[in-house]
């Protein structure tokens, strides 16, 4: 007969678990000193029903400063200086040459704003995604790190006025114009992707050594705006005549 301590051992039951197996998987996994950190501007994607990827916000096509009674006005003036030019150089006036520089001279004129305007306000962008904005084609600046807001108003037209939000950052600004000379505010998605980015920036209204709990913050820095009430303002531009959030 052999031997019972001979015997081989048992196979193991399939069903036994070691006890340090769970606490084990649940331990979270030692960190590779060699892993970048964590980027503390990154945000989440676009919200369900926002666009994805670069935006344009607002629609600025280079004519649509000149149209109407703008243009008229400076084809006159070009009309009535060329005229003047004529007569001191004592040259024979000629209509035909005449509205052929005044033309020139509009042009060129309306070419140079247009280059200067763009140069200073270019078109804005925003991108949900990667939480950034952009003007033009100038670097990104994320969308964190945007921290002043700061409203300004120009009168045209017969009481009205244009709204202009000026977003900067230490590296940037970017301005977004929120009701124009023709009282025409930004489109649905246009609105709502500015909105949601101000919900994602650090805007709020400055202080100073004098005011340190911000009471009279907004008479102080004038034309500033918290968080809050920049996105008021872009969801719900005032119109002409309407209160604003801001004093001058």
């Amino acid at each position: 007969m052999s031997d019972p301590d001979d015997a081989p051992a048992p196979p193991e039951d399939p069903t036994e678990r070691d006890p340090t197996a769970l606490a084990r998987a649940s331990a979270p996994a030692p960190t590779d000193p060699s892993d970048p950190d964590p980027d503390p501007d990154a945000t989440d994607p676009a919200p369900a029903g926002l666009p994805h990827g670069w935006v344009r916000v607002g629609e600025r096509r280079w004519w649509s400063t000149w149209v109407g009674a703008t243009t008229a006005f400076a084809f006159f003036a070009a009309i009535q200086a060329v005229q003047f030019v004529f007569r001191i150089a004592e040259i024979s006036f000629r209509w035909d040459l005449a509205l052929l520089v005044a033309v020139g001279v509009t042009v060129g004129i309306f070419a140079l704003i247009t280059v200067i305007r763009n140069a200073r306000a270019p078109q804005p962008w925003i991108d949900l995604d990667s939480g950034q904005l952009r003007a033009g084609t100038r670097r990104p600046v994320p969308l964190a790190r945007v921290d002043r807001a700061v409203l300004t108003t120009a009168p045209v037209g017969n009481g009205g006025r244009v709204l202009v939000l000026r977003l900067t950052a230490k590296e940037a600004r970017v301005d977004f114009i929120l009701r124009d000379r023709k009282d025409a505010t930004l489109d649905p998605t246009s609105t709502a992707v500015l909105a949601e980015a101000l919900r994602r920036t650090s805007v709020a209204m400055p202080t100073s050594i004098h005011d340190p709990t911000g009471r009279f913050a907004r008479y102080n820095f004038p034309g500033h705006v918290d968080r809050d009430d920049a996105v008021a303002l872009v969801e719900h531009p005032p119109a002409a005549g309407d209160p604003l959030p801001a004093a001058w």
